[in-house]
């Protein structure tokens, strides 16, 4: 075991980060800048930060250095000063830097057949890893060893079904397409070793690569590695990731079960699921909460006894059945609904269709399987010599012994199991009891020869078809999910605009109802105020109904052109009782207060002043101004 990287991931990122920014300030990042902006952005505490620090200089992806100071109080000064790596001094020994399991670093130990990396504690907890002496396989290449020995699809096939689960992963995760861009390359270089994204396993699949499922399911995981250590594990993308490894190996299930439903339900020729599949499954009356019973094929039977079913007609939908709703095919079918709805006619309809092409394909099997056996024991030998030519030989001993149980195993698959259908099928045949019982795939099978002329569609299976074929079928297939993507994206795109043109539409007639209240409540407030009758501005003194005036000036020079012939104030009539009184006052009064009464009561006045008589001929404006 070996110290590989002795930095967490985590906090690497974080000092790589801090280093770039503080050399974007034009400054030397010292140990003092980068334990501040530690603590100011990461909340790290000053040794945590020193610890680490030191661990990534060992790691090689900071270089430390003497730094002369050439700015400030430090002018001249040397000081340690750290700067990032170049690509090219990263030490590349064919091994990950990280363990594959836990993403974690420390001391690990590294695998013999693949450049994976694990912990011990994390190397023994999976079942399927092993040690002899000092070689160690890790539970992945174990896997795929163990499916190459005893996969059953070959070929072209193999890749056809593995690119439809691509294609599938790539509609669902299309942030998973490509990692790695450029606001993340300081981090994905240096923590990366072995790059994986759903486009490169497109481009896999397309150059036929592939020589079992373990391998697409390795490359899923090795997307998970990568995502965890550039975006971390608390990241939306590593959430994403996640669902993604779900989604593969649900998918890659459903292809060990039964690839040919799986290539059925992707590829969906006409009639695809009235096809039997090879050893077919059993056909049962299932029921569902709520319907009535239907005909349907059994995929599986889960450890709880419940039946994984895919129903015939309408949109062959799958469920999980109870043991106590699934009854035999062979019962009569009025005991079994009352009702013939159109979509139950249909699904006996496909159920009869798939009885028909069942019996054909039972007839040319059972005058092919000799045949056939050989060939496929033929292309086993072949297949398992080409894989021992590929394989690294660091052992010889052990990849002799490990190549003789595969081809003991594949040999006693390929030669004992076609006997045993053969002879089931044979015995139900010239048993009249069995006659007009449906067994677990085969329904009233006759004792007589079915005609030769007619042939069955499945025969014509992508094992036996060209390259050239495959590929064009694969094409047609991609460009279909390339416009059904292309027709989702569309449907969204306008689904977000109309929620954006109506959300602007509201918004518009919010403001348009604000700007008018606004509007009326300024018009309303205009309305109150008085305006000088000759120059238009805001008024300060009032003269009559329908006049007022900013200043005097206004009001002497309006006065004077026109407004004294047309003022409509009222005058005040003289007063007989005071203007007697006034006279009896002028009367006592020496001569010079009565030539001071007589100015102040005086007419005709054309001067303006700010202290006059009321009763003059111009005191109709002196409320504003005396004349």
């Amino acid at each position: 075991m070996v110290w590989r990287r002795q930095a967490t991931v985590v906090q690497a990122r974080q000092l790589l980060n801090a280093i770039a920014y503080i050399k974007q300030q034009k400054q030397i990042p010292n140990l003092e800048r980068i334990t501040r902006y530690m603590q100011r952005e990461h909340k790290v505490p000053p040794s945590e930060t020193h610890k680490q620090l030191q661990n990534a200089v060992k790691d090689n992806l900071i270089i430390s250095y003497t730094a002369i100071g050439n700015k400030g109080s430090k002018t001249g000064m040397e000081q340690k000063g750290y700067k990032i790596s170049d690509e090219s001094e990263l030490v590349d020994d064919g091994h990950d830097w990280y363990c594959f399991k836990c993403h974690g670093p420390g001391d690990v130990i590294s695998c013999n057949k693949c450049w994976r990396v694990f912990h011990l504690s994390c190397f023994e907890e999976e079942e399927e890893s092993y040690t002899n002496g000092h070689k160690h396989i890790c539970y992945i290449c174990k896997d795929i060893q163990k499916q190459a020995g005893h996969n059953r699809i070959r070929g072209n096939m193999l890749n056809t079904l593995l690119g439809y689960t691509v294609q599938r992963l790539k509609e669902k995760t299309r942030e998973l397409h490509r990692i790695g861009h450029r606001d993340e390359e300081l981090n994905f270089k240096r923590f990366v070793y072995k790059p994986m994204d759903l486009n490169t396993m497109e481009q896999i699949v397309q150059t036929q690569k592939y020589r079992c499922v373990e391998e697409l399911v390795a490359d899923a995981h090795n997307i998970v590695h990568n995502v965890y250590l550039v975006y971390g594990e608390e990241h939306g993308m590593t959430e994403l990731a996640r669902i993604m490894i779900r989604d593969c190996k649900y998918d890659i299930d459903e292809i060990c079960q039964c690839w040919n439903c799986y290539y059925m339900s992707n590829s969906k020729p006409a009639n695809w699921f009235c096809k039997p599949c090879k050893p077919p499954h059993e056909l049962v009356y299932a029921k569902l909460k709520g319907f009535s019973y239907w005909p349907a094929k059994v995929i599986r039977v889960t450890e709880d006894s419940k039946h994984d079913v895919r129903f015939f007609g309408g949109y062959h939908q799958r469920a999980l059945i109870p043991q106590e709703y699934i009854k035999p095919i062979s019962v009569n079918i009025k005991t079994v609904t009352s009702k013939r709805t159109q979509g139950f006619i249909k699904a006996c309809e496909e159920l009869k269709l798939h009885r028909q092409l069942l019996e054909e394909q039972v007839d040319e099997s059972s005058n092919n399987g000799d045949s056939e056996m050989e060939n496929n024991m033929e292309e086993d030998d072949e297949e398992e010599e080409d894989e021992e030519e590929d394989d690294d030989d660091d052992d010889d001993d052990e990849d002799e012994e490990a190549d003789d149980d595969t081809e003991t195993r594949e040999v006693t698959s390929t030669s004992v199991a076609p006997p045993k259908n053969t002879s089931k099928l044979k015995t139900k045949i010239l048993t009249p009891e069995n006659v007009n019982v449906v067994s677990s795939s085969v329904d009233k099978i006759s004792t007589s020869p079915a005609p030769r002329s007619s042939k069955v569609a499945y025969k014509h299976t992508a094992s036996q078809a060209t390259p050239s074929t495959l590929q064009k079928e694969f094409e047609i297939d991609k460009q279909q999910a390339v416009a059904r993507a292309v027709t989702n994206m569309q449907r969204e795109i306008d689904r977000v605009r109309r929620q954006t043109t109506e959300k602007i539409k509201e918004q518009y007639m919010e403001e348009m109802k604000k700007l008018s209240k606004k509007h009326k409540e300024y018009i309303s407030y205009v309305k109150k105020k008085q305006w000088c009758f000759f120059c238009g501005e805001e008024a300060m003194y009032h003269c009559c109904w329908n006049t007022a005036y900013c200043s005097k000036t206004c009001q002497k020079d309006h006065w004077q052109k026109e407004h004294k012939n047309d003022c409509r104030r009222p005058r005040p009539k003289p007063n007989t009782t005071q203007q007697q009184e006034q006279q009896q006052m002028d009367s006592d009064s020496d001569s010079s207060d009565g030539n001071n009464g007589n100015r102040t009561h005086g007419h005709g006045s054309s001067n303006f002043s700010l202290s006059g008589s009321s009763g003059s001929r111009d005191g109709s404006c002196k409320s504003v101004l005396y004349y």
